[in-house]
């Protein structure tokens, strides 16, 4: 860290440290909210005794959620200031995890889970912060611990699930933790977090939040009546109808907003639509395998693809995931800070090994130590992302744009895994049964399905520009449909 000008080193570090360990602990809890109740939805089917594909909403309802809150919590961040925002979240958090710990209505855990997606809104407020908060700081060390301190939060389920079995138990211990987290998070926050620049001009796209969220709810509930009913399912069919037009009208409103939550300009541009295409796809491996492997360790090995095991089994396999993603999280922020590898670089290898998860997971023998691997793949992949792309978007960014682009690649990342883990619900429940479960056979189909789509994320990481040619400037002549905003080149 670097001290401010005319102060000590020393001094200057501490505060800075101490902040940083609190934009570090709020990432840990969004990934506790995201991957690490993802691990735990066997014990959300055994405790409250229902079907996979409903049990899947506790993690894709989430997400989605986080869809729309994502660049709420980022306008309001801009209006009221993000540590003040990023208060408030961490009190919602602290209030829904305590009634998901309580309750023993599965409609209930499932509304808390819900309204517990506003927690999507916590990375882009902690990147801002240290961009804004932190001026003079160099983001490259202090990415890399925040995306490190995601992979130690992702785990927590395993390990939870390890200690306490399946059930409740293991539920309720796993939302009480997060609830104590946020309260420590949110009295260190008040204490130690800078403020930022508020921005009262900001506008919230209002419409374009209340579409996006139609749209995708559409899409997702239909693949839930697909799932049910077969191919033949007259809802399926009319909620696809209502999510294509719903997507219309959506690019409509979005071309005319002057502040779209969607911006279309912005997306296209070469730079930001490589980063958000593996944010997107990368998000869709991040949490199919985070949720399919522990259903592969629980389901008996009669179907020929689980492994029958218990929690101990469960840890065994998916700690190599938290591991993985907490070295490579310090891994990513030491190569970048040293200028050993560029964030493109980073950027283009994690997206190989998110690839390489899927097709272990296709093509080894259903046994602990490849699940294990497979884990490992995922989460190392995770831990090296998450630095290298909030570096890269902060630099593709146009000015006074960067909480809108990384809020938008935040939402991409979510809709890649609500629309994965549905996806694989669906195909598991279509393709074919044993004794009740899901076969190899259909295991199989969504792990390759999983590889290819993680194929394409290589090849729009690796299409990332080296420098991409800076915007027009403001007085210079802008072509019809560009935008005149001015960019960073990227390194």
């Amino acid at each position: 860290m670097t001290a401010g000008p005319g102060a000590p080193a020393g001094g200057a570090a501490r505060p800075h440290r101490a902040a940083l360990a609190v934009l570090a602990g709020a990432c840990a809890l969004f990934a506790l909210l995201q991957l690490g109740v993802a691990t735990l939805l066997p014990q959300v089917q055994q405790a409250y005794g229902v079907s996979g594909s409903d049990a899947s909403w506790v993690v894709s309802g989430h997400l989605l959620v986080g869809c729309v809150a994502t660049p709420v919590v980022s306008r309001l961040g801009d209006l009221h200031g993000r540590r003040v925002v990023l208060l408030a979240v961490l009190a919602v958090v602290a209030v829904t995890s305590v009634v998901s710990a309580l309750t023993g209505s599965f409609a209930v855990l499932l509304v808390a889970r819900l309204v517990q997606g506003v927690a999507a809104g916590l990375f882009p407020l902690c990147v801002g912060l240290l961009r804004e908060g932190f001026p003079g700081l160099s983001l490259s060390g202090p990415s890399g611990v925040l995306s490190a301190a995601f992979g130690t939060g992702g785990g927590v389920g395993a390990v939870v699930a390890g200690l306490f079995g399946g059930g409740l138990p293991a539920l309720r211990t796993l939302f009480a933790a997060a609830a104590l987290l946020a309260v420590v998070l949110l009295v260190a926050g008040a204490l130690l977090l800078p403020e930022t620049p508020r921005r009262p001009a900001t506008r919230i796209d209002v419409p374009g939040l209340l579409l996006l969220g139609i749209v995708s709810s559409a899409l997702l509930l239909a693949l839930t009546r697909y799932g049910r009913e077969g191919a033949g399912s007259v809802t399926g069919a009319v909620l696809l109808v209502t999510a294509a037009a719903g997507g219309v009208l959506l690019l409509r409103v979005e071309r005319r907003s002057p502040e779209p939550v969607l911006d279309m300009r912005l997306m296209s541009r070469r730079p930001l639509l490589c980063l958000n295409v593996v944010s997107l796809l990368t998000g869709l491996v991040m949490f199919e395998i985070g949720v399919f492997a522990p259903a592969l360790v629980t389901a008996p090995r009669e179907t020929g693809y689980g492994l029958g095991g218990s929690g101990a089994v469960l840890t065994l396999v998916m700690l190599p995931m938290q591991i993985g993603a907490l070295s490579g999280g310090l891994l990513s922020g030491r190569l970048r800070e040293s200028g050993r590898a560029s964030a493109r670089t980073v950027l283009a290898a994690s997206a190989v090994l998110f690839a390489s998860g899927p097709v272990v997971f296709s093509f080894l023998p259903a046994s602990a130590p490849g699940l294990a691997l497979g884990t490992a793949l995922n989460g190392l992949a995770t831990g090296l992302l998450g630095g290298a792309m909030a570096e890269l978007l902060v630099q593709s960014s146009p000015s006074g744009s960067t909480a809108v682009t990384v809020g938008l690649n935040g939402v991409l990342r979510n809709l890649g895994g609500a629309f994965g883990v549905q996806v694989g619900s669906m195909m598991l429940m279509v393709a074919g049964d044993a004794g009740g479960h899901p076969s190899a056979l259909a295991y199989r189909a969504v792990f390759i399905g999983t590889a290819v789509l993680a194929v394409v994320g290589v090849g729009a990481a690796f299409l990332f520009p080296r420098s991409p040619a800076p915007l027009p400037r403001p007085d210079v002549p802008v072509p019809p449909g560009h935008s005149s905003r001015p960019i960073r080149p990227t390194t």
